[in-house]
C-alpha cells in the first residue's frame, strides 16, 4: 500500500481482508508490524487497517511535539481519505491511550474500541519507568540493552524462556534500533504529559473526558502484566459508560504478543455480539 498524505504529514498504511473496517493502532514506537501474530485471525473476520504512526516506520519522522491527540487525528484524518466512514478500532499500550483521544476527539470515526493493556493516566511507578527511558536512551540510545530493558518489563519470564518468546526479543532489538532517539524523547514526554493522580490536583484530563465516549468498548489487559497495571484498565472501564473489561490469562502487557489467539478471540467476539456484521463467527479451535 502506498503513503497518503493528511493532517501535514504523511502516513504508510497497509490493508487486508473483507469486512467491517478494523483499525489497529500499535504501541510506542512500533509499526504496522506490532499485530502480526493476531492479525491473520482478524482478517478471516474483517478488513484490517494497519499504519506506521507518524514518527514510526515508513511514516514522516516529523519533529513535532508528539501527543494522543495529534496521533488521534491522525488516524481520523486517515479513515476518512481512504473512505472509511467509522471503523471498530483497536489500541494496544500507548495505542490505547491515542485510541481514547480519538474516540474523544473523533466520535463519528469510531464504530467500537478495544483498548488492550492501555491508559489513561500513570502511576507513580509506570511514570517512573518511562523517565528511567529517557535517562538511559541519554546514556546508551536506542540499541540492544535499550530493547532488552523494555522486554523484561513488557514481557513474561514464561514467555522470554520460551521459543517463540525468544524470537520476539530478538526481532524487538531490530524494531527498537530503528527509531530515532530525539524522537523516542518526543514518544516519552507525549505519554508523561497524561499525568497521574495526586492528592488536591485533578484527575488527569484524559481520564476526565472518558466519561463522553459512547462508542462500545472492551477493556482487556493481561492478568500477568508487571509493567501498566490492571488498576489501569479498570479505571477505564469504571470511566465508560457499558464498558466490558475482560483479561486474558498468563499473558504479560502485549497480549497481541504472547497470547495472539486468545487476543483475536475476544476482539471478535466482542464486535459480533454487537451485532454488526462482522463477519463470520470465530472458530472454536484454531
Amino acid at each position: 500500500m502506498p503513503n497518503i498524505k493528511v493532517n501535514g504529514t504523511e502516513l504508510f498504511y497497509e490493508r487486508h481482508g473483507r469486512g467491517a473496517p478494523l483499525l489497529l493502532i500499535p504501541g510506542l514506537g512500533l509499526d504496522h508490524t506490532y499485530y502480526m501474530r493476531g492479525e491473520p485471525i482478524l482478517r478471516e473476520h474483517f478488513e484490517t487497517i494497519l499504519v506506521d504512526p507518524r514518527g514510526v516506520g515508513r511514516s514522516a519522522k516529523d519533529l513535532v511535539e508528539y501527543t494522543a491527540e495529534l496521533w488521534a487525528d491522525d488516524y481520523a484524518a486517515l479513515l476518512s481519505a481512504i473512505g472509511v466512514g467509522n471503523a471498530h478500532v483497536i489500541g494496544s499500550s500507548l495505542g490505547g491511550v491515542v485510541a481514547l483521544a480519538m474516540a474523544v476527539r473523533h466520535p463519528e470515526a469510531i464504530a467500537s474500541l478495544a483498548i488492550i493493556g492501555g491508559f489513561s493516566e500513570l502511576t507513580k511507578s509506570v511514570e517512573m519507568n518511562y523517565v528511567l527511558r529517557k535517562k538511559l536512551i541519554a546514556k546508551i540510545g536506542m540499541g540492544e540493552e535499550m530493547a532488552e530493558f523494555m522486554a523484561l518489563w513488557i514481557m513474561t519470564r514464561e514467555f522470554i524462556e520460551s521459543e517463540e518468546g525468544d524470537k520476539v526479543v530478538q526481532a524487538s532489538k531490530e524494531n527498537v534500533s530503528k527509531n530515532s532517539a530525539e524522537l523516542y524523547v518526543r514518544f516519552l514526554d507525549s505519554i508523561l504529559r497524561l499525568g497521574r493522580r495526586e492528592p488536591g490536583k485533578p484527575i488527569p484530563a484524559l481520564t476526565a473526558s472518558l466519561g463522553s465516549i459512547a462508542a462500545p468498548t472492551l477493556v482487556l489487559c493481561a492478568d500477568n502484566d508487571h509493567f501498566i497495571p490492571s488498576s489501569l484498565s479498570k479505571i477505564i472501564a469504571a470511566q465508560i459508560s457499558d464498558a466490558r473489561y475482560a483479561e486474558i490469562a498468563n499473558g504479560g502487557h502485549i497480549p497481541f504478543v504472547e497470547k495472539p489467539a486468545e487476543s483475536a478471540a475476544a476482539v471478535v467476539e466482542f464486535i459480533q455480539s454487537l451485532g454488526v456484521g462482522a463477519g463470520a463467527k470465530v472458530r472454536a479451535s484454531r
